[in-house]
């Protein structure tokens, strides 16, 4: 992704979160439902589904392990999963990381 290529919006509105990309034009949206609804309401659970709709945003996609970042469907993964009374962000799978190092190696530069 080139700078600017991922537009992120935070909306009034109560939705499923979610994020689309297009990898063939380097772009991405990532559309954020209020913090005002449930489960964004929940500790912790805003800054996780922020976190991951980003996750999709760059070219990750969903596994089925409750405890880290990715999950989601068909796993009975959940928003409400991200529920911490600490602050903290829950983290990605080595496989994840691995991509991410693929994706964007330290020498990457955007288009």
């Amino acid at each position: 992704m080139s700078p600017g290529n991922i537009v992120v919006a935070l909306s009034e509105g109560d939705f499923i979160s979610f994020a689309r990309r297009w990898a063939t034009i380097a772009k991405a949206l990532v559309a954020i439902k209020s913090d005002r609804a449930y489960p964004l309401t929940l500790p912790n659970v805003a800054r996780n589904v922020i976190a991951h709709e980003i996750g999709h945003a760059i070219g990750l996609g969903h596994n089925g392990d409750p405890a880290m970042l990715m999950c989601g469907r068909p796993a009975p993964c959940r928003p409400p999963a991200f529920t911490s009374a600490t602050e903290r962000y829950f983290p990605l799978t080595s496989d994840e990381k691995a991509l991410l190092l693929t994706l964007y190696p330290a020498d990457w530069r955007g288009r």
